[in-house]
Formats: C-alpha cells, sequence, structure tokens
C-alpha cells in the first residue's frame, strides 16, 4: 500500500497537467479557426509581413506615390535621325517630344530642342530607324555654343572619319 501512495500525483501536478492541456487545446481551437479570411483589414502592420510576399494586386499604387529612384528619370528625351549620304538631307524619324528640328552642316546634325538642355546628359549611338544593321562606326555629341537648347552630333564610321548615318540620341535632365 505504501507504494501506492508514491504513485499518486500531487494535487499541484493534476492542476498544471490540466492548464497544459487546456492550453494546448486553446490553440489548436484557434488556429483552425483564423485563416486569412478571417483577418481584419489593415489590421496587420507592414513590418510583420513576409518579405516578397506582397503583389501588385495588393499595393495601391495612388498611395505610394513616385518611387525616389524614378524623380531622376522624368525627363528623358530621345530623338531618330535618318541622315543619308549626302547633303542637307537628315530627316525626323521619330522622337518622344514634340518642336525638335534637325539641320545638318559641315558633317555634323544640329539638334534643336524647345527647351535648354544644356544642364543634362547625353549619349548618342549610330543605329537607324528600320531593322536594317547600321554602318559600324559610332557617334558623338557636343554642345552647340550659343545656344542651350541644342546639340550637336557627329557620326563616323570605324576609322573615325566623317560619315553621314542614321543615329539615335538619348537627353536625360
Amino acid at each position: 500500500m505504501q507504494k501506492l501512495g508514491r504513485l499518486r500525483p500531487s494535487p499541484a501536478m493534476v492542476l498544471s497537467v490540466i492548464a497544459l492541456i487546456v492550453a494546448l487545446a486553446g490553440t489548436a481551437y484557434a488556429a483552425g479557426k483564423v485563416n486569412g479570411g478571417s483577418i481584419v483589414k489593415q489590421s496587420i502592420g507592414g513590418g510583420k509581413l513576409k518579405k516578397n510576399t506582397l503583389t501588385g494586386y495588393q499595393i495601391n499604387n495612388q498611395k505610394i506615390g513616385t518611387v525616389p529612384a524614378a524623380k531622376k528619370a522624368e525627363n528623358v528625351f530621345w530623338v531618330v535621325a535618318n541622315n543619308p549620304a549626302g547633303p542637307n538631307n537628315v530627316t525626323l524619324s521619330r522622337s518622344n517630344t514634340s518642336g525638335v528640328t534637325l539641320q545638318e552642316s559641315g558633317g555634323a546634325v544640329t539638334v534643336n530642342f524647345p527647351f535648354s538642355v544644356s544642364q543634362c546628359a547625353n549619349v548618342a549611338a549610330r543605329n537607324n530607324a528600320g531593322t536594317g544593321t547600321p554602318g559600324a562606326g559610332y557617334a558623338q555629341t557636343n554642345s552647340v555654343s550659343g545656344s542651350a537648347n541644342a546639340l550637336q552630333v557627329r557620326t563616323r564610321d570605324n576609322t573615325g572619319a566623317d560619315v553621314d548615318g542614321d543615329f539615335h540620341l538619348i537627353v536625360q535632365c
């Protein structure tokens, strides 16, 4: 009979086992009841979301505004010019801004914009408006003395000699 007395749990042990069972049962019940549909809108902060779990569907673009790095690319202008061999026959193929004019003189094409481009970065490359292969060589840009609205583009062959050629010009302000 003494052995049975030692095997009987104390009242504290009985209460702790009951508390453990209740706690585990409550957690299991809650896990079965809580899902994405039962979460109240705007009740979870952004810091508690897992990384890379949101898609464009969940994001309201009107509320996020302009991404800071995107502000740097707001003023990008481009020009595509056809400049076949021969004097004074350059034409504007297309541009993303209106009011651009081209003038060919002295082996160079002056691209006139309706606004100042003196504080802008620019780059030109030999290319063409169609799908053909452009001629070998490169294009250079220069500012135009006395005109803040103009850039000069020179197209050159692979030896560096001036040559008429189609080009693309990109200006970022």
